[in-house]
């Protein structure tokens, strides 16, 4: 999938919460170390990553943690932090842009972005309607199977990726 979106032309840019840092899981040198061998199993396929925004916090203390990053951020998802710095650093046109996620969270965040914001039914599939008690929870313009279905979609319609909640 990242390498069928970058041979069309796209950034491929990963925003993605890491709590592991937080929690004391790894270190920022372990997940650099992470972020790298992703990138070359990606390359192995031609999947080439223009960039990786991550969010080390989490705003819940726990012992054995990492308390400089147990903080509550702008920059966890749903937060729009790193978002904003991607575009900013790309000079991305929202209005022609896409965030595929497989939670509430990258939804929500893509959603207060303005972008349109499809889910997948990988990883998280954006079950988790029980982290908004109190408030609707974030809903995907489109649900797919996976990346590769997503990206499939966005390349066999690009005119679709207008504002966020409008129709397709």
């Amino acid at each position: 999938a990242v390498r069928t979106a970058r041979e069309a032309g796209y950034l491929t840019i990963i925003v993605t919460n890491r709590a592991q840092v937080a929690k004391g899981f790894v270190t920022l040198a372990g997940l650099e170390m992470i972020f790298a061998r992703l990138r070359e199993l990606l390359a192995e396929d031609g999947g080439i990553v223009d960039a990786i925004y991550f969010c080390p916090h989490h705003p819940e203390r726990t012992s054995g943690g990492a308390p400089d990053f147990q903080i509550a951020c702008e920059c966890r998802k749903p937060g729009t932090l790193l978002l904003r710095r991607a575009v900013a650093d790309f000079g991305i046109d929202v209005s022609r842009s896409v965030l595929i996620g497989d939670s509430l969270r990258d939804i929500g965040a893509g959603g207060a972005m303005g972008l349109k914001s499809y889910g997948v039914r990988t990883g998280y599939a954006c079950r988790a309607v029980e982290r908004y008690p109190d408030r609707a929870p974030p809903v995907p313009d489109r649900m797919f199977a996976d990346v590769g279905e997503a990206v499939a979609f966005c390349l066999a319609h690009p005119a679709n990726h207008g504002q966020a909640g409008q129709p397709d």
